[in-house]
């Protein structure tokens, strides 16, 4: 049994592919591992990529991560897998630099990738076969710490002395996993049942466990010097746009954005410009062409990398969360909130999970007309004190903070 110095060694069951992360998508999950990937008590971290169970995504993620994926030193392979040691390059692609990195080249075996299709077929084929590569890396007071509730196979299955599960939204309520909403809901059940440690970034997310007590709310954060120390834009597409710029930063999905208020805050204010980054999801192009296209003071910039959008964010006059008030977005808990915050751009936001928190610093409004409203006063009210109170508040919010309650409960649980 580990005592209380000890390090640690996490297999680590991911949301998203590390090359998603590459790509601009960052998560939760991403500013998790990497900052664990920062801390001294944590030895190794093994990152599995998201597991398919579609052929279709199998073939999609074998062509992206098993055929090519992050380079490294590859310490395994096979038709279907792939285990990778990072070199310092691929790692600063997600905007991280490891502690004490040297080269570009240079590889310090802290962070492996293993990237499989084959839980799509077979799911024993897959932990057989992930156990054989992990025996490889002579892993020691073993954390199993997942972010996936598709598959609870993984239980048990790597030799870990703790397990760990990190609810991240309610998947329930996710158009994306509509045909396999049984399957999660009886996941959450056995994941309440074999996790050790079940922490959730909104207090709600418990009730799906039916642990109303039992789960520990950990919200998300922010890399508060990462957000303030970006250079700024020039020459670039939103330098030049009439100001002033009202600006939003995160994936536009279906589930989330709400695209009717989109529309009515750029037809009620013409002289603003409204700018949306970040990619919009397949099942939400039709309705964003027949609805925003057409309107000359949106714009729509795609996805930015993890490096960019602090600096994209600095060009904002007013940092929006216009997200439907439904179901799914009671569970959430905005990562754009704590940046926008951390930039002291003033916010304003449809009711959520993890705003009451922050309202004397949020302008709150539950109808198109009130939300006009606010964003307006928002204008008016931008001041240098009430910039610096959204800073202070930001400050701390870290991700290493949030890291480190994390750690605790971990090695409190290797001690008991």
């Amino acid at each position: 049994m580990p005592v209380p110095n000890s390090t640690i060694d996490i297999v680590m069951f991911n949301m998203s592919s590390y090359t998603d992360w590459q790509h601009g998508i960052a998560n939760r999950n991403m500013h998790i591992l990497h900052t664990l990937l920062a801390d001294s008590r944590v030895r190794k971290i093994v990152a599995i990529d998201y597991l398919p169970f579609t052929y279709k995504r199998a073939v999609r993620q074998w062509f992206q991560n098993v055929l090519s994926g992050p380079a490294g030193q590859v310490l395994g392979r096979g038709l279907g897998y792939k285990l990778t040691a990072l070199n310092n390059y691929e790692i600063e692609k997600t905007g991280y630099v490891m502690p004490g990195a040297g080269g570009p080249d240079e590889i310090k075996h802290k962070l492996l990738v293993y990237s499989s299709v084959q839980s799509a077929w077979s799911e024993t084929a897959f932990y057989r076969r992930l156990n054989q590569e992990l025996k490889r890396l002579n892993l020691k007071n073993i954390v199993l710490w997942s972010y996936l509730p598709t598959f609870v196979g993984y239980f048990g299955s790597v030799g870990e002395q703790v397990a760990v599960f990190d609810a991240v939204d309610n998947w329930l309520e996710h158009s994306s996993y509509i045909k396999v909403k049984e399957r999660i809901k009886v996941n959450y059940q056995t994941i309440r049942t074999k996790a050790d440690l079940i922490f959730t970034t909104a207090a709600d997310l418990a009730k799906l466990f039916n642990l109303p007590e039992g789960c520990i709310f950990v919200p998300n954060g922010v890399d508060f010097e990462r957000i303030n120390q970006a250079p700024r834009l020039t020459g670039r597409d939103i330098a030049q746009l009439p100001r002033p710029i009202i600006g939003y930063i995160g994936t536009i999905q279906e589930d989330r954005v709400d695209v009717e208020l989109i529309r009515y805050l750029a037809e009620a204010n013409p002289q603003k410009s409204f700018v949306l980054i970040g990619g919009v999801w397949p099942g939400l192009r039709k309705k964003i062409k027949e609805r925003l296209q057409s309107l000359p003071n949106l714009h729509f910039l795609g996805r930015k990398s993890f490096r960019e959008t602090p600096q994209y964010l600095r060009e904002f006059d007013v940092a929006i969360i216009p997200h439907l008030q439904n179901e799914f977005n009671r569970h959430t808990n905005p990562m754009k909130l704590y940046e926008y915050l951390a930039a002291g751009k003033p916010v304003v936001a449809t009711p959520g999970a993890g705003l009451d928190e922050f309202k004397d610093l949020v302008y709150l409004a539950a109808k198109p007309e009130d939300f006009n409203q606010a964003l307006i006063q928002a204008l008016q009210e931008n001041g240098n004190e009430l910039k610096e109170r959204r800073m202070v508040a930001a400050a701390h919010e870290s991700w290493t903070e949030r890291v480190n309650v994390m750690l605790d409960k971990i090695f409190a649980k290797l001690d008991s």
